[in-house]
């Protein structure tokens, strides 16, 4: 049953990604669509462009919460990859630690710069 949990949220976190994911690609990378559709984007990967975005609350949200599915989406795969070769229980609590003890360091590591963006 954990398992199959695990499996879900796995499904749930890659849908997201592609969600957050495309709305990040449709925003910086495709100004003609969207000059189509009348949003008229100017040099969305420009310094001055990407830091003014960056301190916007809704940009450093869904920034963190891309982070926030990738790290899980990543992580978790790797730990089934790893748990594949390894059948011993010892070593899959020894593995499922270390993962996510790295992922909460990823994370708090890598959040702090768009909140340290937010707050300037």
């Amino acid at each position: 049953m954990r398992n199959t949990y695990l499996w879900f949220i796995q499904l749930i976190t890659g849908a997201l990604i592609a969600v957050l994911a495309g709305i990040h690609t449709v925003w910086m990378h495709l100004d003609a669509i969207l000059g189509f559709f009348g949003v008229d984007l100017k040099d969305v990967t420009g310094w001055h462009s990407m830091i003014e975005r960056s301190r916007e609350v809704m940009w450093a949200g869904i920034y963190i919460a891309l982070l926030a599915v990738v790290l899980y989406h990543a992580l978790n795969g790797l730990r089934n990859i790893i748990l594949e070769l390894t059948p011993s229980a010892r070593t899959e609590r020894i593995v499922t630690w270390s993962i996510i003890v790295f992922g909460i360091m990823a994370f708090i590591w890598s959040v702090y710069v768009p909140i340290s963006l937010l707050s300037t």
